[in-house]
C-alpha cells in the first residue's frame, strides 16, 4: 500500500512524530538512512517505508508511505537528510543463547549502542539488559547500533533470574581476578557490565567470580571500550 500525508494534523504523521521525539514504545521505532531499511527488511522488522514525497528511491516493499518534503525533515535528527526512513518493529526474545553480554544498568545510549555493535561483531547471542537500562530503542541508542538491534535477540531481565536459568555469571570489577588467569567460561554464561559511574549493582556482586581487565597508569575505562576487550578476549568460547 502507498499513501501520501500533506498535513500535520494527519494521525500517522503526529504518532510518527512522536517516535522521533523520543516517546517511542517498546519495540516500535523509527531508524534513519539506507543502511537500516535493508538491515531491517533483512531480519523481517521493517513495517513501512518513509520516503519524502517525489523520491526516487527504488524499492519492492508493499508499505510505503511518502511524506510533503517539510513533514520528513521534521522526522529526520540529520542536518543532510537521509534517503529514507524505515518504521520498525523488534520484539523482545526469551531466548538469548549461551553467550549473553549483561548491562547493569547502562544510561548512556551512545555506550548501549557501541556494545549491541561489539557483541554482534564477536559472535555474542544476546543482550540482557536490567530494568533500568536506557532503552534499545532510544533514537541515539538506535543509530549507534548501526543495524546490530535487528540481529541480535535482547530482553530485559534481572542478573539473579538469570543464575537461576542455569547460567553461569561473570561480572567485570575493578577488585576481580585478571581476565588473563581466566582461559574459559562456562557455558551459558553471562558476561556483565556495570553503570557507567557505580559498577554493578551491589545486590549482583555476589552471583559469579569476578573478572578484571589488568591497567597501569589508570584505574578504569569508558565502559564500552571496556566490553570491547572482554569480548573480543572471551569471542572464541
Amino acid at each position: 500500500m502507498k499513501k501520501t500525508i500533506d498535513s500535520r494534523d494527519n494521525n500517522t504523521y503526529k504518532e510518527l512524530l512522536r517516535l522521533q521525539k523520543g516517546n517511542y514504545e517498546e519495540g516500535l521505532f523509527l531508524a534513519e538512512g539506507e543502511d537500516f531499511y535493508e538491515e531491517s527488511r533483512k531480519h523481517d522488522c521493517l513495517k513501512t517505508l518513509i520516503l519524502p514525497e517525489g523520491s526516487s528511491f527504488e524499492t519492492d516493499f508493499p508499505d510505503v508511505l511518502y511524506l510533503r518534503e517539510n513533514l520528513y525533515k521534521s522526522l529526520s535528527s540529520y542536518q543532510s537528510l537521509p534517503k529514507c526512513l524505515s518504521l520498525c518493529q523488534k520484539k523482545e526474545s526469551q531466548d538469548l543463547g549461551a553467550k549473553v553480554v549483561y548491562l547493569d544498568g547502562i544510561q548512556d545510549p551512545g555506550n548501549l549502542g557501541t556494545i549491541l555493535r561489539t557483541a554482534l561483531a564477536f559472535s555474542y547471542t544476546g543482550i540482557a539488559l536490567s530494568e533500568d537500562c536506557v532503552s534499545v530503542y532510544n533514537k541515539k541508542a538506535i543509530q549507534s547500533t548501526k543495524g546490530a538491534l535487528f540481529a541480535l535477540p535482547f530482553r530485559k531481565v534481572s542478573l539473579s533470574k538469570l543464575k537461576k536459568e542455569g547460567y553461569s555469571i561473570y561480572l567485570t570489577t575493578l577488585d576481580g581476578r585478571d581476565m588473563e588467569e581466566v582461559k574459559t567460561l562456562s557455558r551459558p554464561f553471562v558476561l556483565a557490565f556495570g553503570n557507567e559511574g557505580h559498577g554493578i549493582r551491589e545486590e549482583n556482586r555476589n552471583l559469579g567470580e569476578k573478572l578484571r581487565i589488568k591497567m597501569d597508569n589508570i584505574d578504569s575505562l569508558n565502559v564500552a571500550i571496556a566490553c570491547s576487550i572482554f569480548l573480543y578476549h572471551y569471542s572464541k568460547e
